[in-house]
């Protein structure tokens, strides 16, 4: 005989986890719900112990750091008992490093028809989209079962030290905001010799950099690299380019000893429309780009932007050791800012036996970068020196502004 029933759960209470329970961190009263299908199942008593995961219940979101609490239900809805119990994974959706949390049913034993509910606690140590996902251990999970809860992220504030998960501390100290930076190149990348050159990274017009100033210091037992993966500044993107002329230069990739403690730079290209709402972000989940602590960024008054006023050459003959290119630069932006500027060279003449250049080729000069902080609304002029080989002709071009002009330095 075909012995099967159907049979309504117990408690109505047991909602799924994203439609009822408490409201989160918010400070509700714990009674919002939703009106949700209840659960019904089919009891096959011909077939083996099978369980059914009926109903989890538990907050919709809960803040970083606290312990998420609820309640799960489930049912044999096969003939003979259910033998040992059945496990419940709550995984971290953003990051698949991210080990599991575990929760357990006390399952072993359940009689045909019969249900259990069991209450548990798991631990919201990551930010982002949990998620229960059932073992081999479970038949079968109701339609109605939606177990997904949403971890907001602490925030955090400048100042404030925080312990990235490789065990350094963190501190964002300063932020400033700056239309280009200097970095340096190394020797033979558009270099002449072993001279130290350096390079200009500027953004487009709808952007502006977001330069970061933050300590670093290692109290573990072993070296750690600071990496680029454990921040997030969310519609921006990193800048890899080490930041000269400050004080230390750009963090990500930087080994600290034990014991150590370095400060210097993280730098994003950051859209000025989202200035306003900008935040920093760390990530404690390996491989997750969802920020676990945010600090919120201080909007500035404005922008430096600068245009190019006017410019004096050398004539197309020089003489002397010397050729000086005079910039007018003028900030129509509406913050100070600091100006920096570089000389490049080429010739369309090979070189000779014992030159270290190739022709047509733009080389960077190595007595830059020449840099002026410049108020809002201001002029300043900028000269550039450079000292060109004689009786060979040149073509200079700057960066910024890509002004060009040729000249031949005589005796």
């Amino acid at each position: 005989m075909d012995r099967r029933t159907y049979i309504g759960t117990i408690g109505s209470s047991m909602a799924a986890l994203s439609l009822a329970g408490c409201s989160g961190s918010d400070g509700g009263d714990g009674n919002e719900s939703t009106s949700t299908p209840e659960p019904t199942y089919e009891v096959d008593q011909e077939a083996p112990a099978r369980l059914k995961l009926l109903s989890v219940s538990g907050p919709k979101e809960v803040a970083f750091g606290d312990t998420i609490k609820g309640d799960v239900t489930a049912v044999n809805v096969g003939g003979e008992p259910i033998s040992g119990d059945a496990t419940i994974e709550f995984v971290h959706s953003e990051s698949g490093a991210t080990e599991p949390q575990t929760v357990t049913v006390n399952a072993d034993g359940l009689k045909s028809g019969e249900e259990v509910s069991h209450s548990y606690r798991v631990d919201a140590n990551y930010a982002g989209a949990w998620a229960f996902e059932t073992s081999s251990d479970f038949y079968a999970v109701d339609d109605t079962v939606t177990s997904t809860v949403s971890v907001l992220p602490k925030q955090g504030s400048t100042g404030e030290t925080i312990e990235l998960a490789s065990g350094v501390q963190a501190t964002v100290s300063d932020m400033t905001y700056e239309q280009m930076i200097a970095y340096e190149l190394s020797p033979g990348e558009r270099t002449i010799g072993d001279n130290t050159a350096h390079a200009i990274r500027e953004t487009v017009s709808d952007n502006i950099l977001l330069i970061l100033s933050v300590t670093f210091e290692n109290g573990t037992g072993e070296a750690k690299t600071v990496s680029k993966d454990d921040f997030v500044v969310p519609e921006s993107s990193f800048v890899s380019e080490s930041a000269a002329g400050r004080d230390g230069t750009n963090a990500a990739g930087e080994n600290i000893n034990p014991g150590q403690t370095y400060s210097g730079h993280l730098i994003y290209a950051v859209p000025k429309a989202q200035i306003d709402d900008l935040t920093f972000g760390i990530n404690l989940a390996e491989g997750s780009a969802v920020a676990d602590i945010e600090i919120p960024l201080q909007s500035p008054g404005g922008f430096p932007e600068f245009e190019l006023a006017n410019i004096d050459v050398p004539p197309e003959d020089v003489t002397g050791d010397e050729a000086t290119v005079a910039m007018e630069v003028e900030n129509v932006g509406d913050s100070a800012g600091m100006f920096k500027s570089i000389f490049e060279f080429k010739t369309p003449e090979e070189s000779g036996l014992f030159a270290s250049y190739s022709a047509d080729t733009w080389y960077i000069d190595a007595d830059g970068p020449f840099t002026q902080r410049i108020p809002a609304g201001e002029t300043r002029t900028i000269e550039l020196v450079t000292e060109p080989d004689s009786d060979r002709r040149w073509d200079y071009r700057t960066t910024p502004f890509g002004a060009e002009w040729t000249f031949e330095a005589v005796e």
